[in-house]
């Protein structure tokens, strides 16, 4: 390409087509072709699979200032019009045919009255053979010219171009004129409305011209004037730019634009994609991009000034180490757009639609693609699998009963190859047991209830002795002591980590279950780590046979040669070798052998070692102001990774262990494992952390949408057995008709712990008559059938502790057979609570309960309907014709000495 691109425009006819100009006029056709071939002049490159051939060129205009295409039809692309201003003030037609037009419209043009540049140029859409171009300022004459190329015209009296451009040479005649003694900086016909066009003058307005009517429809000042373009999908809609300001307009309401967009550098040409709707494209001065902005969802009309449009901004790269001189929309292709840079480079660039990610309840991942298409991808085909998605992983959990095995609490972890996970149910049922059997008690005689080890540090004054420990098996050598500290808290913290080591046999049996599950360097290290260094050679050479590794028998060989000498060869030597060993306990054993500052830095940097294993290590050697240091250290470490390894140190007793279950959910997802902690062992607190119970909550929804009904029932039955709640206050009252306030006494509500009702007494049966509101003293209805007022304290008194403690006195709770006690709630219905310790007293019998049917609302005493009840069916009240008995869904209810108190 021989000069320099100024704009460029994708043909609106040939699909395959796009035209340059700079100081000449370029046809280009695009062909495919495959990343690997080699592109080769006189073709370019424009992307990984498309290249351009030139066609032709015209080179018989010179001065072009805009050019713009004739959307017209024509059967040979290369007789397609083209629009030409030029510097001097002329608008000519032509094209790449180099056969004369029989219609005698190319090489037409038109000529000004006075000279000066051409600042626009724009067809018709709707009738293509009008053409608008817009002038530069002149006090005498028009900017804005209006032609009908097809209208006859006069004969031009001088030749404007050479006979081998046009045959006819004549001057278009304008149709219509606006502008006097104006500027015209752009101007476009609207796409949608005949004859409508807007034009951008003198820096300061807008304006709407009606051909049809020859006059200004309407005008906005503004000074985005430049770059004026109608979109093709809203009718109303336009944009212009002024800088780096761009502008949207209504034109129902053009008084002010609907939004204004900022842009990082001056505007230098706008477009609205026709394959996408509401996709403004944005190209600016040197920038290596262009910018896109989305304003599919801006309202427009009457009452936009309330409402806040969206508009979705990012910008392109075509090609990020040269500058974007102009684009085009392809007219069809969806999203295609070609750029130009001022170097002469082409890119054909598809414009990547943002796309939207869902993901389904049952694990379904769907994606956008395209206007009208999504793409799914299913938990079921392969590529799934490459997902990491935690939905896929709980579906799975839950389908193996995951978290629902109470009898065994570490079964739980077996179910999932997390190591974190396997641990955290490990704890949990190690910290069960001890909380269940009450034998592991906390310094001052605390009762164990899932606390870690950091808050057993942290719980007071940390006090330790420092002990030397011999060495154990060394036989032949002086007597080797290792000093240690022991408290009573770090006699704690070494159970709950599981190094209990005070009973040799103990120790014995932790390291064969270790070597039982191949953890044979574990085993070895954890001996080193307590003095038995002739146990830990053994138990590598059975290692070195059982996983069939000779390197452990050179490395129990290394072991056997430990001495105490500081400055020794075997120490100067392990301690240079041991970074080789690959195994983080190896390692970790040779750095406590070798240490010679008593830090232990090695030993607890080793952070593939198992978490108990190292903060066993750190309670044993650390003294008190190193270990409260190094358990901070660590415990802020795993709640900042979410690491449920550090439940160890915060448990669960506190809000640290709760803050460390909220970071692993924030990062990973796992709600399923905090809800089922939850149930496990914080039942007791979720009513003082909400959190605790939107996690329960969320799973709860979760099993329901992956339609697991007999996970969730099972879930809701563990919850329930393991609520450790309160007993609840009482909710049914017996309330006076007149005030509207309790009459029952012994409330036992929330906040009124004490008998309102003492006034009355309860020492003898007369006392225990209540036949009136203790409120209002109105007095209580009457029984239906002796028409006495009913009133005596029903249920169940204070504890006695005296001797007379069980006997009755009056009132009126319901003793079964078992000694059961019910609170009457309905007609001759009652509802069964625990049983009441022998010390609790009775206040009334059953037969002088309030009792009445929940249709009519009539009633008595208990006895005295039932009595009734056993020869009739109706209500005992006169013209009441209410079925009472067939109504209650009790049985058959048994005479008052069956419920008599024992």
């Amino acid at each position: 390409m021989s000069s320099v691109r100024v704009d460029i425009q994708w043909s609106p006819v040939a699909v395959d087509q796009f035209l340059t100009w700079g100081t000449d006029l370029q046809l280009y056709q695009v062909q495919d072709v495959t990343p690997t071939e080699v592109v080769q002049l006189p073709r370019l490159r424009l992307g990984a699979k498309t290249a351009a051939s030139l066609l032709a060129t015209n080179t018989d205009l010179q001065y072009i200032k805009c050019v713009a295409w004739c959307p017209g039809q024509e059967s040979d692309p290369a007789n397609q019009l083209l629009a030409v201003g030029q510097a001097n003030g002329k608008v000519a037609l032509t094209t790449f045919s180099k056969i004369p037009d029989p219609r005698g419209i190319k090489g037409r043009e038109y000529v000004p009255k006075h000279s000066r540049p051409v600042s626009c140029v724009g067809w018709s859409s709707q009738e293509p053979q009008l053409l608008a171009a817009g002038l530069e300022k002149v006090r005498t004459d028009h900017s804005v010219v209006v032609c009908d190329v097809n209208r006859p015209t006069h004969p031009q009296p001088y030749s404007t171009f050479d006979q081998r451009n046009s045959a006819s040479g004549d001057l278009l005649k304008p149709l219509a004129e606006y502008g006097l003694a104006e500027t015209t900086h752009s101007l476009a016909f609207s796409l949608h409305t005949h004859r409508t066009l807007i034009a951008g003058m003198n820096n300061k307005h807008i304006k709407v011209f009606d051909l049809r009517e020859s006059k200004t429809c309407a005008t906005t000042n503004t000074k985005a004037v430049y770059g004026i373009c109608s979109d093709i999908h809203n009718e109303h809609r336009l944009a212009s730019f002024f800088e780096n300001q761009v502008s949207i307009w209504d034109l129902r309401s053009i008084d002010r634009p609907l939004l204004n967009l900022e842009a990082n550098k001056p505007v230098t040409k706008l477009s609205w994609c026709p394959s996408r709707v509401g996709l403004l494209g944005c190209a600016c001065r040197d920038s290596c991009g262009v910018r896109l902005y989305d304003v599919l969802h801006c309202a427009g009309g009457t009452g936009a000034e309330d409402q806040d449009p969206a508009v979705i901004t990012r910008a392109i790269y075509p090609d990020p180490p040269t500058f974007v001189s102009a684009f085009s929309w392809h007219p069809q292709h969806q999203n295609r757009i070609i750029t130009a840079s001022y170097t002469g480079k082409l890119v054909d660039y598809c414009v990547h639609e943002r796309i939207t990610v869902n993901w389904s309840a049952r694990g379904a991942l769907v994606w956008t693609h395209g206007r009208k298409t999504l793409h799914q991808l299913d938990p079921s085909q392969p590529a799934y699998s490459h997902l990491s998605d935690i939905l896929s992983a709980i579906t799975t959990r839950a389908r193996s009963r995951y978290g629902l095995r109470m009898d065994n609490l570490a079964a739980n972890g077996e179910v999932t190859d997390d190591l974190s996970l396997r641990n955290l149910w490990m704890w949990l049922d190690n910290a069960r047991s001890l909380v269940a059997t009450g034998n592991f008690k906390l310094p001052g005689g605390v009762p164990y209830k899932y606390q870690g080890v950091w808050s057993l540090m942290t719980n007071g004054n940390l006090s330790s002795d420092i002990i030397s420990r011999p060495w154990i098996g060394q036989d032949g050598q002086k007597n080797l002591y290792a000093k240690v500290f022991r408290s009573e808290e770090r006699s704690c913290a070494l159970e709950l980590c599981s190094w209990g080591f005070e009973d040799e046999g103990v120790l014995t049996s932790f390291l064969t279950q270790l070597e039982a599950a191949g953890n044979h360097t574990r085993a070895a290290a954890v001996a080193v780590f307590n003095q038995r260094i002739r146990l830990a050679i053994h138990i590598l050479q059975r290692g070195a046979v059982a996983k069939k590794i000779p390197a452990l028998n050179s490395t129990a060989m290394a072991l056997a040669g430990y001495t105490e000498d500081r400055k020794g060869l075997w120490r100067d030597t392990c301690t240079s070798l041991r970074s080789q060993l690959t195994d983080p306990y190896l390692r970790a054993m040779f750095a406590f052998l070798t240490d010679d500052a008593d830090s232990y830095e090695p030993v607890l940097g080793e952070t593939e070692m198992a978490i108990q294993d190292r903060v066993a290590f750190a309670c044993t050697y650390l003294s008190d102001p190193r270990l409260t240091e190094y358990l901070d250290r660590l415990n802020t470490r795993l709640t900042e990774e979410g690491n449920l390894d550090g439940i160890l140190l915060t448990g669960l007793s506190s809000t640290e262990g709760v803050d460390l279950l909220q970071r692993y959910v924030d990062l990973s997802g796992d709600v399923q494992t905090a809800a089922l902690v939850t149930i496990h062992t914080l039942q007791h607190a979720l009513n003082r952390d909400s959190r605790l119970t939107h996690w329960l909550q969320s799973y709860r929804h979760l099993l329901d949408s992956l339609g697991l009904w007999n996970e969730r029932a099972q879930l809701d039955v563990i919850a329930n057995d393991n609520k450790h709640a309160e007993r609840p206050p009482q909710h049914i009252y017996i309330a006076c008709n007149f005030c509207k306030k309790g009459i029952t006494p012994y409330i036992q509500a929330a906040g009124r712990p004490r008998n309102p009702y003492a006034r009355f007494g309860t020492g003898s049966a007369n006392k225990s008559k209540m036949q009136a509101c203790p409120n209002c003293r109105k007095p209580l209805p009457r029984c239906s059938l002796c028409l006495v007022h009913m009133g005596t304290p029903s249920g169940w008194g204070g504890c006695m502790g005296t001797k007379n403690s069980s006997s009755v006195g009056g009132g009126g709770g319901t003793c079964s057979e078992d000694g059961g006690v019910g609170v009457e709630s309905g007609a001759g219905t009652s509802t069964p609570t625990p049983n009441p310790t022998p010390a609790c007293r009775k206040l009334s019998d059953f037969t002088t309960w309030f009792t009445w049917c929940q249709t009519c609302r009539h009633g008595g005493h208990a006895h005295h309907l039932m009595e009734w009840f056993k020869e009739h069916s109706e209500c005992p009240v006169t013209n009441c014709v209410c079925k009472c008995m067939s109504l209650d869904t009790v049985g058959k209810v048994g005479s008052s000495s069956h419920v008599a108190p024992k």
